[in-house]
């Protein structure tokens, strides 16, 4: 490949992984460092050995467990709900196999194609456009975004003892989590006038790369097009409800692992730990996003706990009760399917440049 065609330095898939893994030898660095301050090393580890033979598994694995089935579930729900517009589908059978694939996807390869790798899969499963596969994605990750800034002010509210300026940050966080359901509920009755403010807004921007408010505006088209019947009353305040409650449950997870290790904190401890996790994962790193959760536990709960090595084995257990029977779930549903990965990855990977270009109107590809 000549030096024209081959990519800029910081898309290739090299450069990403180093940075990734940069970031969670960094987060892992870090966190051994804050708990061996003033131990032996070998004295951490077997800490650390000691919290785990101490954890409660019997009560906490199983409901667990059942709680991340349920928060999937719920998700399949939300998709479904989203999806109306181009079709009728299954949550169990239709929906949820090309979600678990795409966090597999995530958890297994480096870059976070996982989202494209679901909006391939499903939209070549069942005919769809991926324009507007990928539109209704898109606006999932915004209602993801504003139900974790609620619970994330909602247990910040609720510290004691906590000092003004946090307590200020947690409404500043409401507020705009308040903001973005305003949003979404305008984009989805008032779809089109939407789309027209928000390219408006862009070409105000010069700063902004022509290609970005291309492919912006693409996956708003898209979403006029495949979203546009969301406007009755019932179906959007499911959307909204399914989007906040599968967040309770994803803090109700981080609460069953604190309790598994004896660490007895209330809920808002919970929700703002949830919060911090949530958007600490965003920062690049390794598949499966080791390092950046410890380094998220560590930080928010050495406010209120003095032993950090049973924090650290808690960030585990929290981290692999998801991440191992997840994953498994996506490798089986992928191999079900008889796909290859070479090519899901490929095509995939050029799935944001088609939705810029993709014709909105284009609902179902023959």
């Amino acid at each position: 490949m000549s030096d024209r065609e081959r990519p800029p330095l910081h898309k290739r898939k090299s450069f990403q992984f180093a940075i990734g893994l940069a970031v969670t030898v960094g987060c892992l660095y870090w966190a051994f460092r804050q708990m061996a301050a003033d131990e032996n090393p070998r004295q951490v580890f077997q800490q650390i050995g000691d919290a785990f033979q101490q954890a409660d598994y019997v009560s906490t694995l199983p409901l667990m467990w059942i709680v991340l089935f349920v928060f999937y579930w719920l998700k399949a729900w939300r998709w479904r709900m989203l999806l109306a517009p181009l079709g009728m589908f299954r949550p169990i059978a239709d929906l949820l196999p090309a979600i678990l694939i795409g966090f597999a996807f995530n958890n297994l390869l480096p870059a976070r194609i996982g989202e494209f790798v679901r909006v391939f899969v499903f939209s070549s499963r069942h005919r769809l456009s991926k324009v507007s596969v990928l539109a209704s994605v898109a606006l999932e990750r915004i209602l993801d975004a504003i139900a974790i800034l609620a619970i994330f002010g909602l247990g910040a509210m609720f510290l004691p003892d906590v000092a003004a300026d946090v307590r200020n940050k947690a409404m500043v966080a409401a507020g705009v989590a308040a903001f973005g359901v305003a949003c979404v509920a305008v984009y989805l009755i008032w779809t089109r006038p939407f789309v027209h403010f928000a390219e408006w807004c862009m070409d105000s921007v010069p700063i902004l790369p022509a290609a970005v408010r291309r492919k912006i505006a693409g996956i708003l088209e898209a979403g006029a097009a495949g979203l546009a019947a969301l406007k009755q009353g019932r179906l959007l305040a499911g959307i909204l409800l399914t989007s906040f409650a599968q967040w309770a449950l994803n803090g109700l997870l981080v609460y069953l692992s604190l309790r598994a290790f004896h660490l007895d904190l209330p809920w808002h401890v919970s929700a703002v730990l949830l919060g911090v996790v949530a958007f600490g994962v965003a920062a690049p790193s390794t598949p499966g996003y080791f390092g950046v959760i410890q380094v998220c536990f560590l930080i928010v709960l050495s406010l209120f706990v003095e032993d950090q090595k049973t924090v650290f084995a808690a960030s585990i257990y929290f981290h692999m009760a998801q991440y191992v029977p997840v994953t498994l779930a996506g490798v089986i549903c992928f191999n079900r399917m008889g796909l290859s990965v070479s090519e899901v990855r490929e095509e995939a990977e050029h799935q944001t440049p088609a939705a810029s270009t993709a014709p909105a109107a284009d609902v179902r590809s023959d």
